[in-house]
């Protein structure tokens, strides 16, 4: 997928509706007039709503600010829990989106690129890396570091609840370290899964302290010092179209990793399938019934 190609396949991040990209190719333009302008290096402002709510834009001004020691203070955190070993963590949660050549892979969150780097590894040669983050720094950064020999990198500056793309457009997709103070987290959910082919993989995670661990002594004085892990894993924001839901805990059980595969549909249960037995007519809908009067 050519930059061109690139440009041709986002859609409006509100409707999904088709966008018109201009002649020189710098900007994109929605039906009702919003536009989409394009970087000198590729980065296209795909961000909606363009004043982000007062949570996203706190967290994008952070972000902003802190790009040129990010990385540094990361590696610090996950080595204060446990000791923990940062690179095999990370080979860990990539390895959980199950890529292979020639795949097409999302990565909302970008960042710096530290997970990036490992995502372009598994879907090269061939395949697309699409990347994107809230802040300008530091997706500049990640472009600034990032190789690609061998693979397509498109990057765009974007809201995780609003994503630029039609239904099913990846194979796989990944988010860690923010989704815990998404304005719209819910719809995020539902938006990493809707760009995500029936049988493909979603891996989200971010901070949340195991609840065997919080009244620890070490563990306690960390939900004093940063209100972060203090939150819960947002299992109620999953939604039903999935299967083989797996929880993972990471970096001194202080963040939590979910995977799970998407399907077509939400499972059902057939509550008017018979019980069997002999002479024995009933089922779930009859109990409930019975229940209820």
């Amino acid at each position: 997928m050519n930059q061109k190609e690139f440009l041709e396949s986002l859609v409006c991040p509100l409707t999904g509706t088709a966008l018109t990209i201009a002649e020189d190719g710098k900007s994109l333009k929605s039906e009702d007039g919003t536009i989409y302008e394009v970087g000198d290096t590729g980065i296209v402002n795909m961000l909606y709503p363009k004043e982000l709510l007062p949570e996203d834009a706190r967290e994008q001004y952070l972000y902003d600010q802190a790009f040129l020691r990010y990385d540094k203070g990361v590696s610090w955190v996950f080595e204060t829990l446990n000791h923990s070993d940062e690179a095999s963590t990370r080979q860990f949660f990539i390895d959980l989106m199950e890529l292979k050549p020639g795949m097409k892979a999302l990565e909302v969150g970008a960042g710096t690129g530290n997970d990036s780097s490992l995502i372009l590894d598994r879907v090269r040669p061939g395949g697309t890396a699409v990347l994107s983050d809230l802040s300008p720094n530091m997706l500049k950064l990640a472009q600034e570091k990032l190789s690609t020999e061998e693979v397509n990198v498109h990057y765009f500056l974007g809201n995780g609840s609003y994503l630029p793309f039609p239904d099913d457009t990846f194979d796989a997709v990944f988010h860690f370290g923010g989704i815990n103070t998404f304005s719209e987290r819910k719809r995020a959910f539902a938006e990493l899964t809707r760009v995500v082919r029936p049988g493909g993989k979603v891996v989200v995670g971010d901070e949340s302290i195991a609840p065997w661990l919080r009244n620890t002594p070490t563990y306690a004085t960390l939900l004093k010092a940063n209100p972060l892990f203090r939150a819960e894993v947002p299992l109620e924001d999953v939604p039903a179209n999935i299967e083989n839901f797996k929880l993972h805990y990471v970096f001194g059980n202080a963040f939590y990793v979910m995977e799970y595969r998407v399907t077509a549909k939400a499972p059902e249960v057939d509550i008017d399938l018979p019980i069997p037995g002999k002479d024995f007519v009933d089922n779930w809908r009859l109990r409930a019934e019975k229940a209820v009067d």
